[in-house]
């Protein structure tokens, strides 16, 4: 490409013979000018590559002036020829760094050395001018700060964004408060200048002491190089701010963090909803590892969806916006887990979908856990049987299906007799055992299409729907009531209960549940009344008897509450001379509204409202507080005897309540005597315990009703045991009866070779006190004697006998 020039002449002729001197070195000429404001106005028209100026011009103007113009403007190369070369002229011509000064005359060899010279010094310029403009804008683009700092004189230089980033011009480079050194984060200054001391280099991010007293994060890299100068060392670096990034990356870090130990599942998919990556929560939820689902729709490993809030059948889309709800899962072992799964949608800066995100929730363990809690509101914990909710649900249901079918249904409303006394004697972790064989057995004694509840207790309704005139209802009574019997090894000994049923029948007997409920409830207690152990169809009767038995509960309330009872005291005489060896306390109830009450009327009743406790220890406070009253009057009543129920005996502060009411009443030692039944005795280690308690407190122990039922005889070897009181049963038909005389005599003789005492109870005939005598039986109870009395009276019975006590 032919090179441009521009000649600045006075003399017209010279310029005419510069041009074609040019011309003929092969050089464009694009314009002459004379004096020096033409030329600078034709230079920014023309650009040339290269100025030929003359210094004197037209009109006295300057070429100087004119060079120094263009030099700072345009940096157009600038040669003077001029016939001056003063030192005036020559000091003003330097001013425009001229690239070159030919004195006139000259030869035109001279002329193209020194315009070829020129020119090739120019191209290289503009290439170090275009390398330094890219450099210039690769620092502004990047933000960069540049610094140089010379070692041996500590002088620092900055160019880029240096002076922005760090408020202000480093003096030098370490040292003060206004170096560059000061600007980096104290914690991280010895690295730098440990780096630069071990490799004359360093490249790390720090943070930095930015302008505004902003802290931040910047990326520093520098390297020393050698200068001209012998000896001489130079530092020359960049810095970056790199805050942004570094809070980023740490951002980047945490998510990280998050989507490899979050133990919800996390999918990322791309644009086209299909997957790019799995967290390992997401591998251990469905067993699949990340390369076995890249690339695929998760559409694939699901079942079924059900957005949340959403109607039914309208399925949710992948690359909907937002959205959540349950989603079936197949694993990869075909197994199926439900998961609450949301699904999120990631755009960039223009709203453009890049990625979707769907977080799972496995909702395994919870729909587990409500199915639990559901099975839970519905059944028996203990047995797994339907409860009284399931009972109450489908009792109403199968009313209604009967009402529009005409078909029966039967509800058998079923009671464990004498439950009370095993949960007593045995503990509660027996009783449990039992009502779970109970439950057992009544399932397999029924209908698959029957319903098995426990309704509380040791209570339980068996429901049967849809019968027909072939099925009996009583065979199937029956049945249940065989199975129950059947015994159930309890701690290695063979135990066995019965049951009492009672029958209610739809629309018979009541057209609701609550109807049926009470009927088939009424006639169980009727079952009860009756001798236990049978079946009992409703009759209306039954439910005027119900209404009598919640009657004598709520009296018996009150009574406690108002302290309407009282204690009436039975004689125990010796039977060798008649002397009064001790009195039975016996409970009694006079009712305003009832009469008087039997005890064998209330006390089942209280033992079955959970009354028992109270009045037992009524009882004791009672009996201990006419103790102390004889004792202080003088009466010679030797010792009273109170009965205990097996649930009062077996309570943790049965001990505790007794000697509490002892010593609050002063009661002498050997004054105080418990009777309780052989059952009560049954559970041997916790009956010794509370015995031995009882024997190191002077308390009496004596066995009640002994021989009434089958006596276990190992009660009075291993359990301290002071009296046998001996079944009226068994002295009923004395001496008539060989088999009773033969039973009593044993239970006596052998007693005596144990030495316990025993009293006989209910004798109200003179041969039967001679005989009991005759076979050493050394106390007795009963009519013959003195029936039970009130206080008073027992009092002018003593008197009147004038009787001095006897142990």
């Amino acid at each position: 490409m032919t090179q441009r020039i521009m000649i600045v002449e006075d003399e017209r002729v010279v310029a005419l013979d510069l041009k074609m001197s040019l011309q003929t070195l092969g050089y464009e000429v694009v314009g002459i000018a004379s004096q020096a404001e033409r030329a600078v106005r034709d230079a920014d028209r023309l650009q040339p590559d290269l100025v030929l100026m003359d210094i004197h011009l037209d009109h006295g103007s300057d070429g100087t002036a004119a060079a120094l113009a263009m030099r700072q403007r345009w940096r157009l190369p600038i040669v003077f020829l001029t016939a001056y070369a003063d030192e005036a002229t020559l000091s003003r011509a330097e001013r425009s760094l001229p690239y070159g000064y030919l004195v006139k005359p000259f030869q035109l060899r001279e002329l193209g050395a020194t315009v070829r010279m020129a020119l090739a010094r120019r191209t290289i310029e503009r290439q170090l001018e275009n390398a330094e403009e890219r450099l210039r804008l690769a620092i502004e683009v990047a933000a960069l700060g540049v610094f140089e700092w010379e070692t041996t004189t500590d002088d620092m230089m900055v160019a880029g964004h240096m002076e922005r980033l760090l408020g202000g011009r480093p003096r030098c480079f370490s040292g003060g408060q206004d170096s560059f050194m000061h600007c980096i984060h104290e914690d991280d200054r010895a690295a730098v200048l440990e780096d630069l001391q071990r490799s004359h280099a360093t490249s790390r991010t720090v943070r930095m002491h930015y302008a505004n007293g902003k802290s931040g994060w910047g990326e520093l890299h520098a390297s020393e190089y050698a200068t001209s100068s012998a000896g001489g060392q130079r530092l020359i670096g960049v810095l970056r701010d790199v805050t942004r990034r570094h809070l980023n990356d740490e951002k980047l870090r945490q998510a990280e963090v998050v989507f490899d130990s979050s133990v919800e599942g996390i999918v990322i998919l791309d644009g086209a909803a299909r997957i790019v990556t799995v967290n390992p929560a997401f591998t251990r939820m469905t067993g699949y590892p990340t390369e076995a689902v890249v690339g695929r729709d998760p559409a694939d490993l699901q079942v079924a969806r059900r957005r949340h809030e959403q109607a039914s059948g309208d399925q949710p889309d992948d690359r909907a916006d937002g959205w959540q709800g349950e989603v079936t899962y197949l694993k990869a072992n075909g197994e199926l887990f439900v998961a609450w799964q949301q699904h999120c949608t990631v755009r960039d800066a223009q709203g453009d979908v890049r990625h979707y995100v769907l977080i799972l929730n496995d909702f395994s363990a919870l729909r587990k856990a409500q199915g639990e809690l559901n099975y839970l509101a519905y059944h028996d914990a203990l047995t797994g049987l339907g409860n009284r909710r399931m009972l109450d649900e489908c009792l109403q249901a199968e009313i209604a299906l009967a009402r529009s079918t005409g078909r029966q249904l039967a509800l058998l409303f079923i009671d464990l007799d004498g439950f009370k006394l095993i949960n007593d004697t045995l503990g509660h972790g027996e009783g449990d055992a039992q009502l779970r064989h109970v439950a057992a057995r009544l399932r397999e004694s029924v209908r698959q299409q029957d319903i098995v509840a426990r309704f509380g207790g040791d209570e339980f309704v068996v429901l049967l729907p849809n019968l027909g005139a072939h099925d009996d209802i009583e065979a199937i009574a029956d049945k249940i009531l065989r199975e129950i019997r059947r015994p159930t090894c309890v701690s290695g000994e063979d135990i066995s209960i019965s049951a009492s049923i009672g029958i209610a029948l739809f629309p018979a007997h009541g057209d609701d549940a609550a109807s049926l409920i009470k009927a088939s409830d009424s006639a169980m207690y009727e079952a009860k009344i009756l001798g236990r152990n049978c079946a009992l169809n409703f009759k209306p009767a039954m439910s005027m008897r119900a209404r009598e038995r919640l009657s004598i509960e709520q009296g018996l309330r009150r009574a406690l509450d108002q302290n309407l009872l009282e204690l009436h005291y039975q004689p125990v005489v010796q039977l060798a001379d008649g002397a009064l060896a001790g009195v039975e306390a016996l409970l009694r109830w006079e009712d305003a509204e009832l009469g008087p009450v039997s005890p064998q009327r209330f006390i089942p009743i209280a033992e079955e409202g959970a009354l028992i406790n109270r009045l037992g220890d009524w009882v004791i406070r009672t009996a201990c507080r006419q103790i102390a009253a004889w004792q202080q009057a003088g009466l010679p009543v030797p010792r009273v005897a109170v009965n205990v129920s097996g649930r009062q005996f077996s309570q943790p502060d049965f001990v505790i309540k007794l000697k509490a009411a002892l010593v609050d009443h002063a009661v002498p030692a050997g004054a105080f005597a418990i009777e309780v039944t052989e059952s009560v005795l049954q559970q041997m280690d916790a009956s010794r315990q509370i015995l031995t308690a009882l024997r190191a407190l002077d308390v009496q122990i004596a066995i009640d009703d002994f021989g009434a039922g089958f006596s276990a005889l190992g009660l009075l070897k291993h359990l301290p045991i002071d009296v046998l009181k001996i079944d009226r049963s068994l002295i009923a038909d004395l001496p008539d009866n060989v088999s009773d005389v033969a039973i009593v005599g044993a239970i006596v003789a052998m007693a005596g070779s144990l030495g316990v005492s025993v009293t006989a109870e209910g004798i109200e005939r003179e041969r039967q006190r001679d005989l009991l005598r005759m076979m050493g039986c050394g106390r007795g109870q009963g009519y013959l004697f003195g029936a039970a009395m009130r206080a008073d009276a027992l009092e002018a019975w003593v008197a009147e006998r004038a009787v001095p006590g006897a142990g």
